[in-house]
This record gives structure tokens, C-alpha cells and sequence, in this order.
């Protein structure tokens, strides 16, 4: 086996053909300053890739590197020895390039969950993580919660392969598919954004910062991640005209109005019919809440404009995953359920292009009632979704007395 530097070409065809994180694609290598990113793979002795993953470097205390590779490397961890040659190769790599430590947090299931924790399969990682161990590079353990130094651990994912579109739905707990068909019956649209448009989402998107008490991204880094990953990540937009919205409600009213008149003439001839006095108590029911709709959407338009935008959110692609990474929501447009209109059309876009998995993307991992991100469990819970949870993060001192001083000191 050989350790090596590979080119980009080699690196796409390897991650096409190997299940990878969007962050291991040529997209996003070549969306990186390429002096400050490395493809590192190993070949067999006939030249073909084994492994590979990209490292991404940054200043760490002045005078030294700080290596990371994001969801990798790509490779069968299940093959103790090249596991052994592939970091151990990696940590002569490292000394040759003024490395103080690098991070690792390969995209490898610890456990398989249902949406209430509960453990449906269970990988065993102990051998990996004693070998690694042996090459210096330390598991940093099981943490639950939201990190602003590691990647999270728990992703929330909807398996997609071989099912059709009604029987994802069918799975779909019943207020879910409920609130999807009303969408549709509301006529509630999902849209592309050109990048020219960015801030139609960024202002749904602080909505959520403001809702949920964080401060993420600004706008240009949306913008950003857009040109990088060249039309893998698109900005989706749910919103609703309102002027075909009430036009539908009043063409329904109307209706309603010709059944009842049907009804009381049938009840003229026939006074005392029980199924005719039903029938007219719930048309009459169904006539006052098309009116209060009407009276309502009406105000709304009066107010607000025909067109709200509803929900956003941005979304990256690759081979194997649609990934739903940040998004917000008009909470002043709930009724509306923009939210789950976009979620429903991302699925079926999934399906379209043949991708097996929608990856709802993080949650805490705390299945309690009182977890802060209780409410989103329950939203991702509603489509049929799965917890997945990862081996987290690795890591490698190259200089283990630098490294010690500056984690004494809390530099790094």
C-alpha cells in the first residue's frame, strides 16, 4: 500500500463510488483555498484508491498548523490494517507540515435510534477506537448537546430507498400527513431562490435565531456556501399567494351554499329527516369557517400583501444525502405550515434524483421533554425519521508538549 497525495478527479470517483458527507466531495475541495487543503488516500499495489479524505489546515498559536478532516476520511473501518497504515501514514504526513494536532470525526454510527432514543442497532467501534488509540489519536467520547467546537454527534435521518412517495407518507405520523395535505389544499408553493435573493431567507432565518436565543451566520456566509458548492446548494422558499388562496376559499363557499340550498329544499319536502338536518348543521358549519377564512385572509392581504414567504431553508445534495442544514420560519404564518409543504417537496426532489436518505441534520441527542430542541424532535419525529448517532471526534497531538501548553493556556 501506498500513502499519497491524489488529485481531485481521483477524490470525486473515490467519493462517488464510497458513501461520504457533502464535506468530502471535490465540490467542497475545490470550494477551499487550495493551499490550505490536502487529498490524502492510499492505493493498492495496483494503483487503485482505497481510501481517501480531504484535510483542511488552519494557523494554530502562531507558528503551527492545525489539521482537520470534516466527516472523514472515507474508508472501510471495518479493515483494521488499513486503518493502522492509512493514520499512521498520516501522522509522518503531519510532522512533515509543521503540524501541532489534528481533529478527526469520521462519519461512522455508534448507534441506530428511533426518534425517542431508544437503541434499535448498535455498532461495535471498540476495536477501531483501541486502534486508533495505539496511533495517539484520542476518542473525546460520547457528548450530547450542541458544540461550537465539534461537530454534532446526532443527525436525525428519513431512510428513503426503495419507497415510493405514498408510502413515505403512509409512515408519516398522522398530524404530519395531515398538515402536508393541507398545505396543498391552501396551495401553498415552494420555490428556488436565486442567490440574487439570499436575504428573503436570511430574514426568515433570524426569525429562528430570535426565536431560539443564537447567533449562527450572517448573510454573506449563505451567499458564500451558495457559489462554493455550485448548484448542490440551493436556498428553498415556501410562501402562498393569498389572492388564489381566497379565490379558492370563496369558489368553496360558493359550494357550500348551492349543497345547502339542495338540502333545504329537501328538507322542505321532508321536514323531519334526520340525515337532511345533519347535513345542513355541518354545511352550515362548513360555510361559517370558509367566511371566517375569507373575513381573515382578507385582513391579512390588508396588512401583510398577497405573498408570504413562509419558511426557508438552505439545502446541500450529493450522491447519498439531501442535507436540510439551516432554515427559519414566519412564526406569524404558522397556520399557513410552510415548514412542512418545503420538507415534503425536498423528500419527493430526493426521490426524483434517486438519493436514498434525507438527513433532517442535528439534534441534541437529550430525548427529555425538557430538551431545548424538544419541539424540532418532534417535527422531524412527525415524518418517520430515525436517530442516527456518530463515533465523535478524534484527536492527534503531533506536538504533544506545545499542544499541552496551549490547551493549559487556552489558546486552542
Amino acid at each position: 500500500m501506498q500513502f499519497v497525495n491524489i488529485t481531485p478527479e481521483e477524490f470525486a470517483e473515490f467519493t462517488h463510488n464510497n458513501f461520504s458527507h457533502y464535506t468530502q466531495t471535490r465540490v467542497n475541495y475545490e470550494a477551499q483555498d487550495q493551499s490550505d487543503a490536502h487529498l490524502l488516500g492510499v492505493k493498492n499495489k495496483n494503483g487503485e484508491i482505497i481510501a481517501a479524505g480531504m484535510f483542511t489546515e488552519a494557523r494554530a498559536l502562531k507558528f503551527f498548523k492545525y489539521f482537520y478532516s470534516q466527516r472523514g476520511p472515507v474508508l472501510d473501518y471495518n479493515n483494521i490494517a488499513l486503518v493502522n497504515f492509512y493514520f499512521k501514514s498520516l501522522t509522518s504526513y503531519l510532522k512533515k507540515h509543521n503540524c501541532l494536532y489534528v481533529l478527526l470525526d469520521p462519519y461512522i454510527l455508534e448507534n441506530l435510534r428511533n426518534a425517542d432514543g431508544e437503541i434499535i442497532k448498535s455498532y461495535d467501534n471498540r476495536m477501531l477506537i483501541s486502534t486508533l488509540d495505539q496511533l495517539g489519536y484520542k476518542h473525546q467520547g460520547y457528548p450530547a448537546g450542541y458544540s461550537k467546537t465539534s461537530q454534532i454527534r446526532w443527525l436525525s435521518v428519513l431512510d428513503l430507498k426503495n419507497k415510493t412517495e405514498q408510502q413515505l407518507l403512509k409512515e408519516m405520523d398522522y398530524q404530519t400527513r395531515r398538515n402536508i395535505k393541507r398545505t396543498e389544499e391552501m396551495g401553498v408553493k415552494v420555490t428556488t431562490l436565486p442567490i440574487e435573493e439570499t436575504e428573503r431567507f436570511f430574514k426568515l432565518f433570524k426569525m429562528a435565531e430570535e426565536k431560539h436565543g443564537f447567533s449562527f451566520r450572517d448573510e454573506p456566509y449563505f451567499e458564500e456556501l451558495q457559489k462554493a458548492y455550485k448548484g448542490y446548494a440551493s436556498l428553498q422558499l415556501a410562501y402562498i399567494d393569498l389572492n388564489e388562496y381566497i379565490a379558492s376559499l370563496k369558489e368553496k363557499h360558493n359550494t357550500l351554499n348551492k349543497q345547502l340550498l339542495e338540502v333545504e329544499t329537501a328538507l322542505t319536502e321532508s321536514p323531519n329527516s334526520k340525515k337532511q338536518k345533519t347535513k345542513h348543521t355541518q354545511l352550515t358549519q362548513q360555510i361559517n369557517s370558509a367566511q371566517r377564512k375569507i373575513d381573515d385572509t382578507a385582513a391579512t392581504i390588508a396588512t401583510d400583501g398577497s405573498i408570504l414567504d413562509l419558511a426557508a431553508a438552505i439545502y446541500i445534495y450529493n450522491d447519498y444525502e439531501v442535507y436540510y442544514l439551516s432554515s427559519g420560519s414566519n412564526p406569524n404564518y404558522n397556520a399557513y405550515m410552510g415548514a412542512y409543504k418545503l420538507q415534503w417537496e425536498m423528500i419527493k426532489f430526493a426521490k426524483r434524483h434517486n438519493i436514498d436518505r434525507y438527513n433532517f441534520y442535528g439534534i441534541t441527542g437529550d430525548f427529555s421533554e425538557d430538551a431545548e430542541d424538544y419541539g424540532v424532535q418532534q417535527f422531524k419525529k412527525g415524518f418517520n425519521a430515525d436517530v442516527e448517532e456518530y463515533i465523535g471526534d478524534f484527536v492527534k497531538p503531533i506536538k504533544p508538549l506545545v499542544y499541552n501548553i496551549g490547551k493549559l493556556i487556552g489558546k486552542l
